[in-house]
């Protein structure tokens, strides 16, 4: 019941501050917004306040701003109108929505680096037989303080470091008090990445082991991880995309709609409240982008659409529009059923077991 609640909370949160972007720079900017809603479907509560009406839907998968005047068919030429506007402000109000969740995803992330996130520590689980590791000495215990000269945080940075080694690195380790130096040669090893595309990296033949080390940073320090975490978590989000769009990875693994983000929720929820911030933050970034393909009925289709106009200096016709917007609704549609379908086939499953477990217990 509480992953279900903070997954209804986590897609409120992402709505709400998309929608507002909207909502802020069109009133800014001198356009009336007539409905504000969180939600879709039958509207559970209703308020009308300046001029405005505020919905909360019965499904919460979604939400919207309407414009006065945002579609040819409605445009009567008053100044408040949507349509009135120039390229350029219209355009302002439509990216503000992404750049909203972006706000929102390097606030999130930079309060997580200031609470601390939980990583793996430095300390070996396990050495692997006939790797670099064994041979040189490394054992069970060892904790890895420097890789070449670098001072290593956590699991994943020590790793990193070891990948981005040519043909040998030089290890700080400590072993009960003692300090010692290993330079060991690296071990080529083929994995498969998130992309599901093989690879060979470096390796030296070692597991973590199971202890967490919390890792925080001031607030100065904070604000600079922010940027690299949204700046990491963009790239990783437009390169799988690309990787969808030139077949190197298949759609359905890439994909994941509501069920998927209630699994991930769940799972997030029992790590405890950093996790859950870090995945808001995370699907934040991952709906500004998405958004901000050009594809019809997404932020990133009225753009195109803007960038047209600005292009032809004049509006595209009324039909030329409702021709884009009819294809907008097949591509989604399509999209949507895709999605719930390949989240139930990917992770129905998993969720009924953990559910059944629950109630057992």
């Amino acid at each position: 019941m509480l992953s279900f609640v903070i997954f209804i909370l986590i897609l409120s949160i992402l709505i709400i501050v998309h929608e507002f972007g909207h909502f802020l720079v069109a009133k800014r900017n001198g356009v009336k917004v007539e409905r504000f809603s969180i939600g879709f479907g039958p509207p559970l509560l209703r308020i009308k306040s300046k001029g405005t009406e505020f919905l909360i839907g019965l499904i919460p998968l979604g939400g919207y701003v309407k414009l006065a005047g945002d579609n040819i068919s409605e445009y009567q030429g008053y100044p408040f109108e949507f349509l009135s506007k120039s390229v350029g402000v219209r355009a302002k109000i439509v990216f503000s929505g992404p750049l909203f969740n972006y706000f929102m995803a390097f606030i999130v992330f930079w309060v997580v680096t200031i609470l601390g996130f939980p990583y793996l520590d430095t300390v070996v689980g396990k050495v692997l037989d006939d790797f670099p590791a064994k041979k040189a000495g490394l054992k069970e215990g060892d904790k890895i303080l420097e890789v070449n000269g670098r001072k290593v945080n956590h699991w994943r940075q020590m790793a990193e470091e070891i990948r981005e080694s040519k043909d040998e690195v030089i290890l700080k380790v400590k072993r009960d008090s003692k300090i010692i130096y290993f330079t060991l040669p690296l071990e080529k090893k083929e994995i498969e990445d998130k992309f599901g595309k093989k690879k060979k990296i470096p390796v030296i033949g070692i597991v973590a082991g199971d202890k967490i080390k919390i890792v925080r940073y001031n607030l100065f320090k904070g604000f600079f991880k922010s940027i690299q975490s949204v700046t990491f978590i963009t790239f990783v989000i437009v390169k799988g995309i690309f990787f969808i769009i030139f077949g190197v990875l298949p759609f359905k693994e890439a994909v994941t709609g509501p069920l998927g983000i209630y699994y991930v929720t769940s799972e997030a929820t029992k790590i405890g409240m950093v996790a859950v911030l870090h995945l808001i933050a995370v699907l934040n970034i991952s709906l500004a982008v998405v958004n901000l393909l050009p594809l019809p009925l997404l932020d990133g289709g009225h753009l195109f659409i803007f960038l047209i106009e600005k292009i032809r200096r004049k509006r595209l016709s009324e039909k030329a529009e409702e021709w884009w917007l009819r294809l907008g609704f097949l591509i989604i549609s399509f999209l949507i059923l895709f999605v719930f379908y390949n989240d139930i086939v990917k992770f129905g499953n998993k969720i009924w077991k953990k559910e059944s477990l629950s109630q057992q217990k």
